[in-house]
């Protein structure tokens, strides 16, 4: 596989930074609603998370689609949308293991990170290096089910620590 999204939790200052960016370079407009990147804050553990697309393996949001819309790109292994054959039913956001996608509010169609074909504006963009592009594999669902519980996503620290972060 190619690059993927990475983030440092333990340098995210939860400004929100990411998420406007993202969305302004998608959709044009400053707005956490159309962004392809979340921030999950985490009031126990007292930290804020940036939740990116995980580009599973299996893509559990592609084998619901009754459309085929959710693909991967050949050239880079990112899942991407085809939203010419998106009818925006929303089994995707249901089956992301993660809680990670939702719909742009005006189209329907899911927000899915897309790595801005290289160069992901959040990651020029965030003032404390959060996030970073890596070649390196990220865990699967499959095994982050397995060490944390499904219902929380996985905040992957530097030095190969874990932490719990529960997405709401």
């Amino acid at each position: 596989m190619g690059l993927h999204l990475g983030a440092d939790p333990t340098r995210c200052s939860g400004c929100r930074y990411c998420e406007l960016w993202c969305s302004y370079k998608h959709e044009g407009v400053f707005s956490p609603y159309f962004s392809r990147i979340k921030v999950v804050k985490d009031d126990l553990e007292k930290i804020d998370f940036p939740l990116t697309c995980q580009d599973c393996e299996d893509a559990p949001c592609a084998k619901v689609c009754p459309t085929g819309a959710i693909q991967r790109d050949e050239s880079t292994g990112v899942l991407k949308v085809i939203e010419d054959l998106c009818i925006g039913c929303g089994n995707c956001v249901s089956a992301c293991p993660y809680g990670y996608l939702s719909l742009n509010p005006r189209s329907l169609k899911p927000l899915l990170c897309d790595l801005c074909s290289g160069v992901p504006e959040c990651v020029k963009r965030c003032p404390t290096n959060a996030l970073f592009l890596t070649k390196e594999r990220l865990p699967t669902e499959y095994e982050m089910k397995d060490r944390f519980g499904k219902d929380h996503a996985i905040a992957m620290l530097f030095g190969g620590k874990y932490k719990r972060v529960k997405v709401v």
